[in-house]
């Protein structure tokens, strides 16, 4: 008897033409924000000089433009479509990283950055969320968004040990003018065939509704304030602990080969098992392993709980955000995306200054991470 191992179950079916482009374009872009998103934050603390309290107050500005932003960028897409929305956002970010390094000799740059990147997302994340909530199959939403999810966290592979290398030996300015001209190529996918797609009018007073409709929903959302922690300040713990781009790189690499086969897995859970359930037991794992990461003071240690976190937050964000897209597939899909990119942009702007503000206090690495488990125990309302 014969075995082999058959992984099409955990794959999208003939997913559209719409989702197949956001692919591409999503593995191409992802790639080049992989080679600098971990050092962003490094270079903030290395090569401006600023403090942790100064890179979260960065990071403030960014969600607080955001929040006042995306429903502009709702309307947008729901008047030009969603992916001309997505390759609006790419010329955004190649100057938010353009900006980002002119701050070099000018600081006081590094806020007009924070602007700017604040409006990338808003042009980026709703048309991202309503090309699979629009577009995905009945039946494989889960699927569709765990393969989308699995490239990016692919790109997460391949870009933080070649954004290392990079930095170690010809330093993180010539890292971020790579990734730059490596983004450019993410607009072709968007771009090459006509999108098929009906204008609606938006309101920001259709995702206000929501607002009263879905309050719990609300809370779940705020949960997000710890992935602004995971991706501002671990990166600047792992950094200091390993003491070298190469080895930081290295260290992220690995563990996200991890969590790009956990996000096929769970893509395919989340299709036919309850996607609440697994969102509060991923909850309560990746709240558990914020308290550990206090042990991580060594390469090995700071490997294994970087791995431990991103599988338990795979565990509940795959699902999570499949019922994102339920949702506003059965509603409206731009006034439920802005409702949910905004609702985490709360919870991400309200992390950053209550970190800041206890960083200022203490000086401790642990009080954030507390902070951040805190917060992942909001997702348990969805």
């Amino acid at each position: 008897m014969s075995y082999r191992l058959n992984f099409s179950p955990y794959f999208s079916k003939n997913p559209q033409s719409d989702v197949t482009e956001l692919y591409q374009a999503t593995g191409i872009g992802n790639f080049a924000m992989a080679i600098v998103a971990l050092f962003e934050p490094i270079f903030l603390y290395t090569v401006l000089g600023f403090t942790v309290a100064h890179i979260l107050m960065f990071m403030s500005v960014v969600y607080a433009v955001y929040i006042l932003v995306i429903p502009f960028g709702g309307k947008f897409a729901s008047l030009y479509g969603y992916r001309h929305s997505i390759a609006l956002s790419v010329p955004f970010q190649v100057f938010y990283w353009g900006v980002l390094l002119a701050s070099i000799s000018h600081p006081q740059l590094a806020f007009l950055a924070a602007v700017i990147w604040g409006l990338q997302k808003s042009f980026y994340w709703p048309g991202f969320h309503s090309v699979i909530a629009r577009y995905a199959q009945s039946g494989q939403v889960g699927r569709e968004f765990g393969a989308a999810y699995a490239i990016t966290n692919l790109s997460q592979i391949g870009g933080p040990l070649l954004g290392g290398i990079i930095a170690q030996y010809l330093g993180l300015p010539v890292a971020f003018l790579v990734a730059s001209v490596i983004y450019c190529f993410s607009i072709i996918p968007l771009l090459t065939a006509k999108e098929v797609f009906t204008p609606k009018v938006y309101f920001f007073k259709y995702t206000l509704d929501f607002y009263k409709k879905f309050p719990k929903k609300f809370l779940a959302y705020l949960g997000f304030g710890e992935e602004l922690l995971v991706l501002t300040i671990w990166p600047i713990y792992i950094y200091i602990v390993v003491k070298d781009y190469k080895d930081t790189g290295l260290l992220a690499a690995t563990a996200s080969l991890f969590a790009a086969l956990c996000a096929l897995f769970l893509g395919r859970l989340s299709d036919r098992h309850t996607k609440h359930l697994l969102v509060k037991v991923g909850s309560l794992f990746n709240s558990l392993f914020w308290l550990l990461r206090f042990a991580a003071n060594n390469f090995l240690t700071t490997f294994a709980l970087d791995t431990a976190g991103k599988t338990a937050k795979e565990t509940l964000f795959v699902p999570l955000s499949t019922l994102v897209y339920l949702n506003a597939e059965t509603t409206h899909v731009i006034p439920y995306a802005v409702f949910f990119e905004q609702s985490l942009a709360i919870g991400k702007l309200a992390a950053a200054l209550l970190g800041a503000l206890l960083f200022s206090l203490t000086g401790s690495f642990v009080v954030l991470f507390i902070v951040a488990a805190l917060f992942s125990l909001l997702y348990i309302y969805i």
